[in-house]
């Protein structure tokens, strides 16, 4: 009966946080060159996620377009900051995210005042961050 105790205690437990982990999963970093388009806006905001990207809100066209970056991490170790009011250039890959909200995968950003280029991924549209495979 302790058995049966532990195991539905340790599932009650872990529960929320595969839920937790199903809904940061509804924005996928996948990356379709297909779609890909550049578009030039000003950073509104940046939002921290549990896991996965930094997410950059940029006026676009007088609506926030949602601009999934790289992790957090990546940017500090390569002190990369998006300060809010910056116009930039992003070409990305675009897509409708499960919530309705249109989302943008960043390839590369360009801050238009000084002309500076963030690449975020290579050649092939894989995340520079995760390294060669």
């Amino acid at each position: 009966m302790s058995f049966l105790r532990v195991k539905i205690f340790t599932i009650w437990f872990l529960l929320p946080l595969f839920s937790l982990a199903y809904a940061e999963s509804d924005i996928k970093e996948g990356y379709d060159e297909n779609t890909e388009i550049t578009i030039k806006g000003s950073v509104n905001e940046g939002v921290l996620t549990r896991r996965g990207p930094v997410i950059l809100i940029v006026d676009y066209k007088n609506k926030p377009l949602r601009v999934l970056t790289a992790p957090a991490w990546y940017l500090i170790r390569n002190n990369i900051e998006f300060q809010g009011g910056a116009e930039v250039e992003i070409t990305g890959s675009k897509f409708y995210g499960k919530d309705g909200n249109f989302y943008l995968v960043a390839r590369k950003i360009k801050f238009l005042k000084d002309n500076r280029v963030i690449e975020l991924r290579d050649t092939f549209c894989r995340p520079i961050w995760k390294g060669t495979r």
